[in-house]
């Protein structure tokens, strides 16, 4: 009895060895909890509580979704050669899993925009069953890519990281877009400025955050969503993740300690050199046909002019609409470098976050920076998305130039209370009166607004993206 019992029990440990090791032969083995090993950049909540930063977790990958930008915020995904097979590719369609009410992109919101459907999390990335690639034609994981970015240096940076794995890595990748050109499908759907990727590399392993150290590969990348470029080396656009943490405001790597991305955050790729954070702002091509982005006409001459850029408005409405504007009177266009922003969140004495501008502004100008998690209606006003934008009514904000202070709003050490200077910084927008021709210099001043600021009701943007000064 005994060897019938034991001849019984191997042959089902065979039965079901075998079982197991036939079952889905094709399936990827990524699952959803790797997708945000290295952690959540924004934050994100499975709640319809949180429209504007709505987590969608599926084995593919991860992503914030904006309902109101009709695109995800970023999107995460892990990438290793189990991922990868032959299965074809599926058809976009839109995704049912929103909740009700909120609008679902449809494949036809892009017909006729001039503008491809691009994939966050690419359609080859997930090839190894007809399941597992058709999540990634979900509308969700698409936003609005100029064909000569998606067709020619993006694919190329996608082709690239395949080519990684298959020399017997595993990568851990988080994309995205960046500022706004512009809407499609009557607003719905925000078309970013730029798209960025990070890509951090590893040998094929297990336990991969412990693996990570100051000598991890990471690629960045921030490239302009425009024409004209599909020519190009991806390598081009090289940049870093703290420059494109001070680009979207988001925490990238944040499982990592924080002593190794320290390092490996202000690192180029190719480069052992930390480099600054200041990231260009990819706007010198034309775009598809879209819904343009706001410009200012310059205004004639005032005879009033000032040395530098100064704040003309100031935007902080509800959740996450806040925005700051630059005004260039000069009397000539300017270079944007040596320009940079400030933010002093709760009475602090240092800066608790920054952004360094690039670029050029035409006299009578101005320059806008939005929080990147801001309402369409906002973004479509902004020239770039920055974490600088993610003040309250009692934070002071400073403007300066190779580091001289050329204006200030609020008081740097000062905390107001929640209602802000004056009452009136909190849940308003503030337009820079028009008799104000230069910026104020004294960052440690006391600080009124009602005597240089004209105020409105939250969430008033008609002003922004445009301004004039008269000294009359």
């Amino acid at each position: 009895m005994k060897d019938h019992r034991l001849i019984t029990l191997l042959a089902l440990f065979v039965i079901i060895f075998a079982g197991a090791s036939m079952v889905h032969p094709l399936e990827a083995k990524t699952v959803s909890s790797d997708n945000l090993v290295l952690g959540n950049p924004s934050g994100a909540v499975a709640s319809s509580s949180y429209p504007t930063n709505y987590l969608i977790q599926r084995n593919q990958y991860a992503l914030s979704y904006h309902r109101d930008n009709g695109i995800a915020n970023w999107v995460s995904w892990h990438l290793d050669s189990s991922d990868i097979g032959s299965a074809s590719r599926s058809d976009f369609q839109p995704d049912s899993s929103l909740p009700s009410g909120w609008y679902r992109v449809a494949t036809g919101d892009y017909s006729g925009s001039g503008y491809d459907r691009g994939h966050m999390t690419p359609s080859g990335d997930r090839t190894s069953s007809s399941s597992d690639n058709q999540p990634t034609f979900f509308m969700t994981n698409i936003i609005p890519q100029a064909p000569d970015n998606n067709q020619g240096p993006w694919v190329d940076l996608e082709t690239y990281a395949r080519e990684l794995v298959s020399a017997g890595n595993e990568l851990y990748m988080i994309t995205g877009g960046a500022g706004s050109r512009g809407t499609i499908a009557n607003g719905k759907v925000r078309i970013p400025n730029s798209t960025w990727k990070i890509i951090v590399v590893l040998s094929q392993g297990s336990n991969d955050l412990s693996r990570i150290s100051n000598n991890t590969r990471v690629i960045a990348i921030n490239m302009p969503n425009v024409q004209g470029i599909r020519n190009n080396d991806w390598r081009d656009y090289l940049t870093t993740v703290d420059a494109l943490e001070s680009l979207t405001g988001y925490n990238f790597l944040s499982n990592v300690s924080t002593s190794i991305q320290s390092i490996i955050e202000a690192r180029i790729d190719g480069s052992t050199t930390p480099v600054p954070t200041s990231v260009p702002n990819p706007t010198s091509a034309p775009n598809p046909t879209a819904t343009p982005v706001r410009t200012a006409t310059p205004p004639p001459s005032t005879g009033c002019s000032s040395t530098r850029l100064f704040f003309s408005e100031y935007v902080e409405g509800s959740g996450s609409n806040k925005a700051l504007e630059l005004y260039n009177n000069t009397g000539a266009s300017v270079s944007l470098s040596g320009y940079s922003i400030q933010l002093y969140a709760n009475g602090a004495t240092n800066a608790t976050s920054s952004v360094n501008l690039s670029g050029s502004l035409a006299n009578g100008a101005t320059y806008v920076i939005a929080n990147a998690s801001a309402s369409s209606s906002l973004l479509n006003l902004a020239n770039i998305t920055n974490g600088v934008a993610n003040f309250n009514g009692n934070d002071a904000l400073v403007l300066t130039y190779n580091g001289t202070v050329v204006d200030s709003f609020g008081q740097v050490g000062n905390d107001p209370g929640s209602s802000g200077w004056g009452g009136l910084t909190s849940d308003r927008s503030l337009r820079r009166k028009a008799n104000i021709a230069s910026g104020d210099t004294n960052r440690i001043d006391s600080f009124s607004p009602s005597s240089a600021w004209d105020a409105y009701s939250s969430d008033t943007f008609s002003g922004l993206g445009s301004h004039s000064v008269s000294c009359q």
